[in-house]
């Protein structure tokens, strides 16, 4: 009669768990010992960071990164390149008015900052006349232009006329200056202490002392 198979040790399952208990063993160990490699480390990097955290905090505190300011003037600025206003003025005739770059005034709603503006209008011959300047205000409401610097009035006839400052309405269709006037075109040369422009640009009227060169009329010419 045979003996029943031990299963504690000699059969298959004993076998198994024998094998089994020495590699759990093996790796609770390895753990246990990186453990005591790693933690002591940890411990003194803390300490030395505690330590050394009052420096840090100086170094931290002197470290300034340049950031890129706001301004917020130029948040509220409300800019518009290649600015075009259109009108009627009080006759139902078309003008314009343009600019390279126009600013709304934050403060006033009617009143748009003007860099090289230009103000266009037709004459009531059927002509034009323009103004150009530097910089300007303009109110398109009141339909009111200021010009400044290097103030220009251009007629299709080709008559130039250079002043520092006008005063534009263009409802009217008229504009006047009150500072030195230099013109120059085919009727000779001119110079003046202000200008009056009535009939959109037909008839200019200089005011104060004034010095008119006239060139002699030419044969062929109107």
């Amino acid at each position: 009669m045979n003996a029943p198979p031990d299963t504690l040790g000699g059969g298959p399952a004993g076998t198994r768990q024998q094998r089994e208990r020495p590699s759990v063993g093996r790796g609770y160990s390895r753990f246990v010992g990186a453990a005591k490699r790693i933690l002591p480390g940890v411990a003194v990097l803390l300490l030395l960071l505690v330590a050394a955290w009052p420096r840090l905090q100086e170094i931290v505190e002197h470290i300034h990164v340049p950031l890129p300011r706001l301004d917020l003037t130029e948040v509220r600025d409300l800019r518009m390149v290649d600015a075009h206003y259109t009108g009627i003025d009080r006759q139902n005739r078309p003008f314009v008015v343009t600019a390279d770059v126009a600013r709304q005034n934050p403060g006033a709603n009617d009143v748009v900052s003007l860099e090289e503006p230009k103000g266009n209008m037709k004459t009531q011959s059927g002509g034009w006349f323009q103004l150009t300047a530097r910089t300007g205000i303009y109110q398109p409401q009141a339909q009111l232009l200021d010009l400044f610097g290097d103030v220009n009035l251009l007629q299709d006839k080709g008559n130039v006329f250079q002043t520092s400052s006008a005063h534009v309405d263009m409802a009217k269709g008229s504009a006047d200056g009150h500072e030195a006037v230099e013109g120059h075109g085919p009727f000779g040369h001119i110079t003046s202490q202000g200008f009056h422009v009535i009939d959109r640009g037909d008839t200019i009227i200089f005011t104060g002392q004034s010095d008119l060169e006239l060139l002699p009329h030419q044969k062929g010419q109107p």
